[in-house]
């Protein structure tokens, strides 16, 4: 194999892997990538044995071929390099050589035989949504992804695809959130997968404003297609929770909050909280609400506020990183608070396309 780039197209094609490349790799060809030349391109292929991800980048090829090489070395080697210009040869010794301007590298890579193949996508459905809408609907649902090994289809993002639409769901079980994204889902298509939290963190730093993705749905695998990337991720199993069910419907009071002041509020009223007092009690009557705090062994604090809120008088507690979570990842300036009463859970909502549920907490 021996083709020459350019330095920032191999930068460029790098990034995405860096999550799947791991210097402590459970099998020592994972801290490798593949590096692959043919036609006018080359390409970067990295995995983690739950997510492939392959980049392409733009080459003059004068041998085809693929060769293995470390992941972080090859990247620290690329972004060092002196000049623009650079070229990389390999033989079949598993030894990688690297050449720009006077500089000049060696490494020792491993078959290429050994690196694990990337699934195939046999008979998947394609869906192709916007970028932006994708990536809007992740980051305003995957701060809810559960960590609990007990429940593994509660760590990733439930992905359902239904007419016209993708709903994101994700909930660790004490709090919910849901956000749509439109697709060209067909109206014959009802599907449901779940995306592990890491695909998801992964993916949220490829997907852009602008452009689409063909997203295609395996049986065990998802693939998301970008003009030059390509993911694979190994899907959750299990069965999902009936999500529906969480979110309450007698709803009595409504109260917009302007969100960028009421999180900072609630960013204040957190500094006085504790491990065993994790808490912040909201205190809503008409005209404003009292968000207070307080903890013995830490001190207590209060600020008020005031609203457009002509309602009855309710009390009630939240976590506040879980208020935070919310009001830092939609960016609309008010947010609408949906209670029943102060036992029940809370909805923040923007729209339609947005919702999180959060249960309440009692005030130690």
């Amino acid at each position: 194999m021996k083709l020459s780039f350019q330095k920032e197209d191999a930068l460029q094609a790098i990034a995405p892997l860096q999550g799947v490349i791991g210097s402590k790799a459970m099998l020592p060809i994972l801290s490798h990538v593949v590096l692959e030349a043919e036609g006018s391109e080359g390409r970067i292929i990295g995995s983690d044995l739950e997510l492939w991800i392959s980049a392409l980048f733009p080459a003059k090829v004068k041998e085809k071929g693929s060769a293995t090489i470390p992941g972080r070395r090859f990247m620290n080697i690329i972004r060092e390099l002196p000049g623009q210009d650079a070229e990389i040869s390999s033989g079949e010794d598993n030894i990688t050589k690297i050449q720009s301007g006077k500089a000049y590298f060696r490494m020792m890579g491993l078959p290429r035989a050994d690196f694990p193949a990337q699934p195939e996508l046999k008979g998947g459905e394609d869906v192709t949504v916007k970028q932006r809408e994708l990536k809007i609907a992740l980051q305003r649902t995957a701060y809810a992804c559960a960590q609990d090994q007990s429940r593994q289809q509660l760590n990733g993002v439930l992905l359902s695809f239904d007419a016209g639409k993708i709903t994101a769901v994700a909930t660790d079980g004490r709090r919910l959130a849901m956000a749509v994204a439109d697709a060209d889902v067909p109206k014959e298509m009802k599907k449901e997968i779940i995306l592990p939290l890491k695909a998801v963190l992964e993916l949220q730093r490829v997907l852009g404003d602008d452009g689409d993705v063909l997203v295609r749905v395996g049986a065990r695998q998802a693939g998301f297609q970008f003009p030059k990337i390509f993911f694979i991720a190994r899907l959750l199993e299990g069965r999902y929770p009936n999500w529906q069910q969480v979110i309450p419907t007698k709803i009595k009071e409504k109260i917009p909050l302007p969100r960028e002041e009421f999180l900072q509020v609630v960013r204040r009223m957190s500094l006085l909280t504790s491990e065993k007092a994790n808490s912040v009690k909201f205190t809503f009557k008409a005209g404003g609400v009292t968000v207070s705090s307080g903890a013995p062994e830490v001190g207590e604090s209060r600020e008020e506020m005031s609203l457009d809120y002509k309602g009855a008088d309710v009390d009630l507690t939240f976590n506040p990183q879980f208020v935070g979570d919310v009001l830092k990842a939609v960016d609309d300036d008010t947010v609408t608070l949906e209670l029943v009463d102060g036992n029940s859970p809370g909805i923040f909502r923007t729209d339609g396309r947005f919702l999180c549920v959060i249960m309440p907490m009692k005030m130690s």
